[in-house]
């Protein structure tokens, strides 16, 4: 038992450094920050309470022991020098020593936090080839002949693991800096597809880091817009409703842009997606059943100031041509122009040429230019004062010429809410004189057919119905009073 407790006692160097209380005070070493080793292992605690059962029973011998220095660099007399197993303890205290020095040598394990994550890296896989080539080269020479032994070597091979474990933390974020740093360059690059790819794949697929994860989120947001901009752009510049609703569609789904980035391509496309609905309207125009229709949309588009000029005049010019085709077409009739008509005070209406030559009373009068050549005299004679109107301008040439003069003016613009209104009195007054003109002389009498579907009431209508709308027509085409 003697033995024994002196072997104990004089190995339990080793067995006590192997702790990593005492390993740290002795070599320099600070816990891991995980610190997932146990402060001692069961066995060396085992032993320690094995050594200190064993020394109550050999106070004496415990007690010379304790005098004596066995990390000493000198050697120390021994009670009982003769004795071959204290001899034997004593050595494998002495080789202890030396393994603990040489292990001190190796240098610190652990890695400062304080530094940036690629010195980390470095410092960790340094360190762990330090730590194994120490296993390696001493672990051979010291398993089996060295007390303790295979606990040490069991915390130190704890210990490179635990380093091995880091490095492939730092790994990772390598790897995971390199696939971001390749995510931000294809959102840069315009290739969207790649870009979302990456984020589906590993190492980026399943983040833990939140702001990682938040980043890489963002840039997920960025690229999904990206692509579905180039879906919208690669549609040109068709102005259709399918491309306004895929249009209408993209802002619903992205109502602002995801970051300051696309801020100029989001102003971009909502001036395209106004000018497109511009467009359209403008082509409805044409198909506008009702002035009230046409004069809303065509404001609409006027009053947009994301809207290109080119755009405005457009809608201008929609508006023009639907009040010309709208307005009744009333033209002079060709078999009246160059003739004159008169009413007779016996109620009688010619219609012709009139000529009355200087000096004489009588007009000669033909009722048609080829005759005049043939009957130098006229066909008849007929005495001024037996004349009830004197010979004017048709009727019709009349009329039709003021309703043209008067409607080329209105649409031609620079017009007043006056002039709009004059057009609409004289088209009543006008319809009213051919209403009275036709019960005179019935229709059947019309000097030309195409007199017979005259109107002028229709383009009344449509002059009070600019009146009524007359903010959003001013708007359009019409001056500031």
């Amino acid at each position: 038992m003697r033995y024994l407790l002196i072997v104990v006692l004089a190995c339990s160097p080793l067995a006590a450094l192997t702790a990593w209380s005492l390993w740290e005070g002795v070599s320099g070493y600070a816990t891991p920050v995980n610190n997932e080793n146990p402060v001692i292992s069961p066995t060396v605690e085992k032993r320690a309470s094995a050594a200190i059962a064993a020394a109550s029973e050999e106070q004496r011998l415990v007690q010379e022991l304790a005098q004596t220095d066995p990390l000493g660099t000198r050697d120390p007399e021994l009670p009982d020098t003769a004795d071959a197993p204290l001899k034997e303890a004593w050595t494998g205290s002495q080789q202890a020593r030396k393994l603990l020095s040489k292990f001190a040598r190796v240098g610190k394990t652990n890695i400062p936090s304080d530094v940036a994550p690629n010195v980390q890296r470095h410092e960790a896989e340094a360190a762990l080839a330090r730590l194994k080539g120490f296993i390696d080269t001493e672990k051979p020479n010291s398993m089996g002949q060295l007390s303790g032994a295979d606990d040490f070597f069991a915390l130190l091979e704890r210990r490179a693991s635990d380093l091995q474990k880091e490095i492939g933390r730092f790994q990772q974020k390598d790897r995971i800096a390199e696939a971001a740093a390749a995510v931000q360059s294809d959102l840069d690059q315009g290739r969207y597809d790649a870009c979302l790819k990456r984020l589906d794949r590993e190492p980026l697929a399943q983040v833990a880091d939140v702001d990682l994860s938040e980043q890489l989120q963002r840039l997920r947001k960025r690229a999904e817009y990206g692509r579905a901009w180039d879906v919208l752009d690669q549609t040109g510049a068709t102005a259709d409703r399918e491309t306004l609703k895929k249009m209408e569609a993209f802002f619903r789904k992205y109502p602002d842009p995801p970051s300051a980035a696309e801020r100029d391509r989001h102003a971009q496309l909502e001036r395209r997606l106004d000018r497109l609905k511009s467009e359209i309207s403008v082509h409805v125009l044409d198909q506008a059943r009702d002035l009230d229709t046409l004069l809303s949309e065509a404001a609409q588009i006027i009053g947009n100031g994301q809207i290109e000029e080119s755009i405005k005049q457009q809608a201008r010019h929609q508006v023009t041509e639907w009040l010309q085709h709208r307005l009744p077409k009333i033209e002079a009739p060709q078999s009246l122009l160059g003739k004159q008509e008169a009413v007779t005070k016996s109620g009688q209406r010619k219609i012709g040429i009139f000529f009355l030559p200087p000096g004489v009373d009588n007009f000669r009068f033909w009722t048609d230019r080829k005759n005049r050549d043939k009957l130098r005299q006229g066909e008849e004679q007929i005495a001024s004062s037996t004349l009830d109107q004197p010979p004017a301008a048709p009727r019709y040439v009349m009329w039709a010429e003021r309703y043209n003069q008067q409607a080329a003016d209105l649409l031609r613009g620079g017009t007043t809410r006056a002039d709009w209104q004059q057009f609409a009195d004289d088209c009543d007054a006008w319809q009213q004189q051919l209403a009275a003109y036709r019960e005179q002389w019935g229709i059947e009498d019309e000097p030309d057919r195409s007199c017979r579907e005259w109107s002028f009431r229709d383009a009344g209508l449509i002059a009070r119905n600019v009146l009524r709308h007359w903010n959003q027509y001013e708007q359009i085409v019409a001056p500031t009073p």
